[in-house]
C-alpha cells in the first residue's frame, strides 16, 4: 500500500510536538496496523497556518492524490490538516471520490468507517471553534485600544512625536504636536485648498525652501499621504458622518464628538505587502484620539472629494507604457533627471513619441534636446542585438537573467516567511493589550499565497521549456517578446543611458 504522512508546524519553536516528532508517530501507526512492506511518501510544512490550503507541500501531497498514487493520508493530528471545517468537508468528499482514507492517529480517526468519518467531522468544527475564537480575541483588543485613541508605534506622522504614560500598569503611547512641522501641514494644507493640485503643492513647497524631516523635496505621494491622513482631522460630526457612510468602524457616538482632538485610524494599512498599501475604508477602525487635531472635519473631507474627482479625471489620461522600451533606464547628463517618455502627433498626423528629460517637462528648469523616441528604440535594439549575437553573449545573459529570477522569488518568499513568523509569534503571546492585530489570520493568510505563487513563479523557470531556448538565436527570440517582455530585458541587459543633446551614451551590464 502506499501512504502519504503529512506533518505541520505553524511556527519554529520548541512548543508542541515538533515535525520528527510526528512523523514517527504516524509511521509507529502505519507500521503496527498495516505492517512494514509499504511505500511512504512524507510531506511536512513549517510557519504555516491551517486556516486555509495554500500550503505548498499540502498541495503536492493532494496532487499526488488525484494521480490515485495514494491508498491512505495519515496525520498526528487532525488540525495539522485543517481548521476550516467547509475546506475540511471538501477535503474528506474529494479523497472519498479517489478511494483514498484519511487517518488521523491522536484522535484515531479513520475514515474508512462510518464512525471515523462521523467523529473526523465533529473534531473539525471544534478546530474551526477555536480558531474564530482567537480572532474574536483579537478584534476586542483592537476596539478596545481604539477606542482609547492610543498611537501603536510606527513612523510618527509628520508634526507630531509620541508620549508615554502607564496606566493601569500597562504602559501607552500618544501623540503630542510638534509645532515646527505642524506649521508644514497647515501649509500642505492651505497649498491645496488655494491651488487643488497636489504638482502645485509641491511646486510651491520647493519655492518657499520647505524640505522633509530628511531634508529632501516633499514627493507628490508624500504630499498625498499628508492631505488624507485623518490624524489631522478633527473628530467633528462632519468627520464622523463622512467615515460612517463609507463604512467604516467608528467607535465615537455622535456625542463623543470633538472640535479638539483629532483622529485615530486602525487597520489602515496591509502590512503583508512590502509597500504597506491603504485597504479599503470600510476595513478601517476610527476613534478620537488623545492628540490635537489641526483641520476642521468640512475642510478635510473636502479636500478628499476633490482629490477622488481628480483621480477620477487622471484615470483616463493613464495610459500603460506599451510604447517606449527605454522609459525608465535614460538620464539627462546636464541635470541628471529622468528622459520621460510622451507622445505626440508629427507633421503627418501620426502618433509618435520623444525621450524628454523630466527636469525640463515638469521643473522647468532644464532646456536640454529632446531626444527623438521611435528612432532612438530601433536604433538602439538594433544595435544590441548585434552586439549580443556576434560576442555570444545570449546564452550567458539569458542563464543569468533565469538566476536571477529564481534569486528573486526566493528572496521574496523567504522575506514573506519572516513576516508571516513575526505574525504567528504576536497571535501566540498572551497579554496582547498593547499590540494591534486586525485580522491576524487574514495576513498569515495572504503571506502564504503569495508565497505559493512566488513557488509556482520558480518552478516555471526551473522547467526544460526555458533551458531549451539555446538553441535559437537571440533574434528569434526578440521577435516573439511583448512589449513588457522586451523592457524587462533590456532593464537586464541595459544599466542605464546617458543623453548630452547631441549622442546617447549607453551603458550594459555585461
Amino acid at each position: 500500500m502506499k501512504f502519504a504522512i503529512y506533518s505541520r508546524k505553524s511556527k519554529q519553536t520548541g512548543k508542541g510536538e515538533s515535525i520528527q516528532n510526528q512523523i514517527a508517530y504516524c509511521k509507529n501507526y502505519i507500521t503496527s496496523r498495516f505492517g512494514t512492506e509499504h511505500m511512504i511518501h512524507i510531506f511536512s510544512e513549517e510557519g504555516f497556518s491551517a486556516k486555509n490550503q495554500c500550503r505548498p507541500q499540502f498541495q503536492n501531497m493532494m496532487l499526488l492524490a488525484q494521480q490515485k498514487k495514494l491508498d491512505y493520508i495519515v496525520c498526528y493530528r487532525l488540525d495539522r490538516i485543517s481548521r476550516n471545517v467547509g475546506d475540511f468537508a471538501m477535503l474528506i468528499e474529494q479523497l472519498s471520490k479517489w478511494d483514498i482514507a484519511f487517518i488521523c492517529v491522536q484522535e484515531q480517526f479513520d475514515t474508512s468507517t462510518a464512525t471515523g468519518r462521523a467523529m473526523m467531522y465533529m473534531a473539525s468544527v471544534f478546530a474551526q471553534l477555536e480558531r474564530e475564537t482567537i480572532g474574536e480575541r483579537v478584534k476586542d483588543n483592537m476596539f478596545y485600544l481604539a477606542k482609547k485613541g492610543y498611537w501603536l508605534g510606527g513612523t510618527f506622522p509628520l508634526g507630531f512625536v509620541s508620549k508615554r504614560i502607564t496606566e493601569n500598569e500597562h504602559s501607552y503611547c500618544y501623540l503630542v504636536q510638534q509645532q515646527s512641522e505642524i506649521k508644514i501641514v497647515q501649509k500642505m494644507y492651505a497649498f491645496f485648498l488655494e491651488y487643488g493640485s497636489l504638482s502645485e503643492v509641491k511646486r510651491q513647497l520647493e519655492q518657499c525652501k520647505i524640505y522633509s524631516r530628511l531634508g529632501n523635496v516633499f514627493s507628490i505621494t508624500a504630499i498625498k499621504e499628508i492631505l488624507t491622513n485623518p490624524v489631522y482631522c478633527k473628530g467633528d460630526t462632519v468627520a464622523r458622518q463622512y467615515f460612517l457612510k463609507k463604512g467604516a468602524d467608528v467607535t465615537f457616538s455622535e456625542k463623543e464628538c470633538s472640535d479638539k482632538c483629532g483622529l485615530m485610524v486602525y487597520n489602515k494599512r496591509n502590512y503583508t505587502k512590502k509597500s504597506a498599501p491603504r485597504q479599503n475604508i470600510k476595513y478601517w477602525i476610527v476613534a478620537i484620539g488623545k492628540h490635537q487635531g489641526i483641520i476642521s472635519g468640512d475642510v478635510w473631507v473636502s479636500i478628499q472629494k476633490c482629490l477622488q474627482r481628480n483621480s477620477i479625471k487622471n484615470e483616463g489620461h493613464k495610459t500603460e507604457n506599451n510604447y517606449a522600451l527605454f522609459s525608465g533606464i535614460l538620464y539627462c547628463q546636464k541635470c541628471g533627471e529622468k528622459m520621460q517618455a510622451k507622445k505626440r502627433r508629427n507633421q503627418q498626423k501620426i502618433i509618435t513619441f520623444d525621450y524628454i528629460c523630466k527636469g525640463k517637462l515638469q521643473k522647468k528648469c532644464c532646456d536640454i534636446q529632446n531626444l527623438a523616441g521611435r528612432q532612438t528604440d530601433d536604433e538602439i535594439e538594433t544595435l544590441l542585438l548585434d552586439y549580443i549575437e556576434k560576442n555570444n553573449h545570449f546564452c550567458d545573459i539569458w542563464q543569468k537573467w533565469k538566476q536571477q529570477n529564481i534569486q528573486y522569488d526566493n528572496k521574496e518568499w523567504l522575506y514573506c516567511q519572516r513576516q508571516k513568523q513575526n505574525y504567528i509569534d504576536l497571535l501566540a503571546k498572551q497579554n496582547m493589550s498593547n499590540i494591534l492585530l486586525a485580522e491576524v489570520n487574514q495576513k498569515i493568510e495572504e503571506l502564504t499565497r503569495q508565497q505559493y505563487m512566488l513557488q509556482n513563479q520558480k518552478e516555471i523557470w526551473e522547467k526544460n521549456q526555458y533551458n531549451m531556448i539555446d538553441k535559437h538565436t537571440f533574434s528569434d527570440l526578440w521577435k516573439y517578446l511583448t512589449i513588457k517582455q522586451k523592457q524587462e530585458a533590456i532593464r537586464y541587459l541595459i544599466k542605464k543611458g546617458i543623453w548630452n543633446g547631441n549622442t546617447l551614451q549607453i551603458f550594459l551590464n555585461f
